[in-house]
């Protein structure tokens, strides 16, 4: 059977390039020959909208990350699946759906709330070699379901002194629903520094040096600012398709290859 491995790529702060860090290291797990899954788990959905992949229908019945998360769509995993088209290999999407703007109120309201979205996952171990949650920006029961649901965490952040504030919020988050929620404490793989200016300034390499000192939080890749992520984004493709010979392929092959290890 194939070992799944569950990342939540997850930040609080916004702009950190959260989507971008799951669409790119989704490329590269597939150029890997790994079979993928992402949920689009951000209300926004920025994700949906970056591998240009259909929204989920709406409405009473629909099959939808909002309704199975509300307990109102309880047929099979495979319905909620959209798939995008990858030269490499195999790239699923459970994509957003316009209700997702309720799902912070309503899914505070079921029973069992934080296990929502470990439950709905649970038919995709033994499918998939990796499934990747985008998580939105906050620390809301949203982000509680994807820190229940994974086996580990990949931290997007930049170099600047807002993600070492971030941090110091989400750290404690992580603690609390290792002591509250789970039995096995989630794998901190690291972090992903995103939109690096080139030269790196001062005040960027001081950031870094102190992101650099975060003890069990190694900094896995840098991924510098370009327009190779927009362009991937307008034609729907991950930067790995669309530029393979890229810097930022290579930094999303790095990642790939941490979460490949991982999953052993």
């Amino acid at each position: 059977m194939t070992t799944t491995l569950i990342t939540a790529v997850t930040n609080q702060k916004g702009g950190v390039g959260k989507t971008a860090t799951t669409i790119g290291l989704a490329g590269a797990l597939a150029e890997a020959g790994k079979n993928v899954l992402i949920v689009d788990l951000d209300p926004q959905g920025h994700l949906t909208d970056g591998l240009k992949v259909p929204k989920a229908p709406s409405g009473t019945g629909a099959a939808n990350l909002y309704r199975a998360l509300v307990g109102e769509f309880t047929g099979s995993l495979a319905d909620l699946i959209a798939t995008h088209s990858e030269p490499a290999g195999r790239i699923d999407v459970v994509p957003n759906a316009y209700e997702m703007f309720m799902a912070v109120r309503d899914v505070d309201k079921v029973k069992a709330r934080e296990q929502r979205l470990a439950k709905m996952l649970a038919p995709a171990r033994g499918v998939y070699d990796q499934v990747l949650i985008d998580s939105p920006p906050s620390l809301d029961i949203l982000t509680d379901n994807a820190l229940t649901a994974a086996d580990g965490v990949l931290i997007p952040v930049q170099a600047e002194d807002s993600s070492l504030t971030a941090l110091q919020l989400l750290l404690p988050q992580i603690a609390s629903v290792d002591a509250d929620l789970r039995t096995k404490p989630l794998e901190l793989h690291g972090l992903v520094v995103n939109l690096l200016r080139r030269p790196v300034n001062t005040l960027a390499k001081s950031v870094l040096d102190e992101l650099g000192k975060l003890e069990g939080l190694p900094i896995l890749a840098t991924v510098p600012l370009s327009v190779v992520i927009t362009e991937a984004w307008r034609y729907g493709k991950t930067p790995v398709d669309y530029a393979p010979d890229s810097e930022h392929a290579g930094a999303y092959r790095t990642l790939a290859k941490v979460l490949t290890e991982a999953a052993r």
